[in-house]
């Protein structure tokens, strides 16, 4: 059979038999390109996951208007991976979800499951202790049957609010590689952009920038291993971010280009008629302090009311949950978020005479500071500071139980904004010497003919000690039994049988009175005892070896350990021989230890570990260790009893 075709026919004919084989060889290739086979060896290594394509295009055509598109690409190894596919989308009134979708794959690249805008859970953004919200949030809930898989997630939004353009950070964490990571700003309009980089040259991130475009591109970034004493991972990894002179949130304009000019937009945008109280509330506040004249104690008087009389209830409506509910509100329903009961507070001190501050912060037991060299609206949280003439102080006001002037690691030692009316300053919140941060343990130990112990232990605890254990005293009984059974966890068979607590919130001191008996602690070979004089304050504790450590040694926070224990011995029992006397002075801390005999019946052991903070280089992390290898070795030390 002859058969002619025109040219256009051939054309067609050709396409439709290629048509099978173009799929043959096309959708292996499609299939496989998210099996794990791919991935570098390099890459592998030390990772719970790996992000093989983390790509975002933002784009600025006005200062109130801004779009965002991302794509993240995350092969998960292992459960502990999980956490890092980041599948979610955030949106409210203002904030508007263009596209949302997501594909499973499984290890050789083979599609699992297509999710779409509305396969994804719904919920509110914020946490349990959110009464009232308009932040929502969309995330992929997927329970995989096996290890390792891909998920691929592709999300667009557009929003009128440009105070927060998405920062970058091109590495997730630690033990998590980086196949592909890319971030690209088009900034559209005539609004000069600020812009902070970090650590881009040690990871060899490339960049390529104009007036009005940024990209940065890098590949293969292997999985960081965690070190022990290190910076926080945000202070490591390679970051960049930006902020607009001018920006728009929640329908209101803003213009900053440094702290104080920040903080003058947060006090006549955010904080202008807020700190209205009703008639009731300027009455009753100023019956709280009649007849007093002293500043501080008024300010007291104010706090504990605040404490004894509204609760922490998170409220995130209105200009993107920085604005706080009125001063008159929190006044009649008796709660707020950090941001209401923190403007409430500021409205009472000022009707009794008592100027303060509404202070910005990043908040959290991890270091956090806002950034001396990056003005931008920033922080998580909100506390007020009271300069009085002498002293200046702080009061966390979301707590019921923290004493006036006291700040644990939540927000201790880092760099807050202050909001003034003449704008804002960027402080250090407070600091504590590590001598502030005191622990003294007394104890009266007595051991009788069979080898049991009983003792009676003071702990008497102050500054960031305190702020680790103020809460004992609310706790349950058998939660505070388990406390202390953890705590000695190395003293065998211990019965705990009677605690007392004083919180005294004046002096900001914890007192712990403990009295306990263990039936076992000593150990016994004949008539050889093995007694360990350092019954209550061990410190064991010793940072694994590290070959060629990558990064700078840490210590975020200094204290000080002081310990006597006297040691009641019966007469059929004498002492073979006290241990040596140690003391170790270094560039970490020091270290000291003494024993001695006050009579036939008693011996005393002293005990005093000095930690300083600071930061080192990395290669005196063996040194620290050596030091902390000492300490162990000699708070473990024994004696030997004779039984007569």
């Amino acid at each position: 059979m002859n058969i002619r075709l025109f040219q256009s026919d051939q054309t067609i004919f050709i396409r439709l038999l290629l048509v099978p084989i173009v799929l043959l060889f096309s959708f292996p290739v499609f299939s496989q390109k998210y099996a794990v086979a791919g991935i570098d060896d390099s890459l592998l290594k030390n990772a719970n996951a790996v992000v093989r394509l983390d790509k975002m295009l933002v784009t600025i055509t006005d200062h109130k208007s801004m779009s965002v598109e991302h794509t993240r690409v995350v092969t998960v190894l292992n459960e502990a991976g999980q956490r890092h596919i980041d599948a979610y989308a955030f949106y409210d009134e203002d904030r508007t979800i263009s596209s949302l979708n997501a594909f499973v794959y499984d290890a050789h690249g083979e599609e699992l499951k297509k999710f779409k805008a509305r396969d994804f859970l719904d919920q509110s953004a914020s946490g349990n202790g959110t009464l009232y919200s308009d932040d929502r949030v969309k995330f992929l809930r997927y329970t995989p049957t096996s290890y390792p898989y891909t998920v691929v997630l592709e999300k667009s939004y557009n929003t009128p609010d440009t105070a927060f353009i998405p920062p970058w950070y091109f590495a997730d964490g630690y033990h998590v590689s980086t196949e592909k990571s890319n971030y690209q700003l088009d900034v559209k309009c005539a609004v000069p952009v600020r812009v902070k980089e970090q650590n881009l040259d040690v990871y060899g991130i490339r960049k390529t920038a104009t007036s009005d475009q940024f990209i940065y591109t890098v590949e293969n970034l292997a999985a960081l291993k965690k070190e022990p004493y290190s910076s926080s991972f945000k202070d490591l990894a390679p970051s960049v971010k930006f902020a607009l002179e001018k920006f728009h949130l929640k329908g209101v304009d803003g213009q900053a280009r440094n702290w104080q000019e920040f903080g003058l937009w947060i006090n006549n945008g955010l904080l202008e008629g807020q700190d209205v109280l009703d008639e009731a509330s300027k009455h009753m506040v100023k019956q709280l302090v009649v007849g007093i004249s002293d500043p501080k104690e008024k300010v007291k008087r104010v706090y504990n009311y605040l404490q004894n009389n509204t609760r922490y209830i998170s409220v995130q409506l209105g200009i993107g949950g920085w604005k706080p509910i009125s001063a008159a509100e929190v006044g009649e329903v008796k709660y707020g978020d950090c941001k209401g009961l923190t403007n409430y507070t500021k409205a009472l001190l000022a009707e009794v005479g008592i100027n303060s501050h509404y202070t910005v912060l990043y908040a959290g037991e991890e270091k956090r500071d806002l950034d001396p060299d990056f003005p931008s609206l920033s922080g998580n949280h909100v506390f007020l500071n009271i300069p009085l003439e002498n002293e200046e102080l702080w009061l966390e006001c979301t707590s019921q139980e923290v004493p006036v002037n006291f700040l644990g690691t939540f927000s201790d030692d880092r760099y807050v904004l202050k909001v003034t009316p003449g704008g804002g300053q960027l402080v250090k919140s407070k600091k504590y010497r590590p001598e502030e941060s005191k622990q003294y343990t007394q104890a009266s130990i007595r051991i009788n003919d069979q080898g049991s112990i009983t003792a009676n232990v003071s702990i008497h605890s102050t500054g960031i000690q305190y702020d680790q254990k103020y809460r004992l005293s609310s706790m349950k009984e058998n939660e505070v039994e388990e406390h202390y059974k953890e705590y000695w966890s190395y003293v065998n068979d211990v019965k705990i049988l009677k605690v007392e607590f004083e919180n005294n919130k004046e002096t900001i001191e914890l007192m712990e009175e403990v009295s306990l008996q263990s039936e076992n602690y000593i150990s016994k070979a004949g008539q050889r005892w093995l007694f360990t004089p350092n019954v209550f304050n061990r410190n064991l504790f010793v940072p694994k070896r590290i070959r060629n450590r990558k990064n700078q040694l840490v210590i975020k926070r200094g204290y000080f350990d002081e310990d006597q224990f006297d040691i009641n011995l019966p007469e059929s029992i004498t002492v073979e021989e006290l241990l040596p006397k140690i003391e170790l002075k270094t560039d970490f801390g020091e270290y000291t230890l003494t024993m001695e005999k006050i009579s036939d019946n008693q011996i005393r052991y002293k005990r005093k570990l000095l930690i300083f903070p600071g930061t080192f280089p990395k290669e005196r992390y063996p040194d620290f260790r050596d030091f902390k290898k000492k300490i162990a070795r000699s708070d473990n030390a024994k004696i030997v009893f004779i039984k007569t």
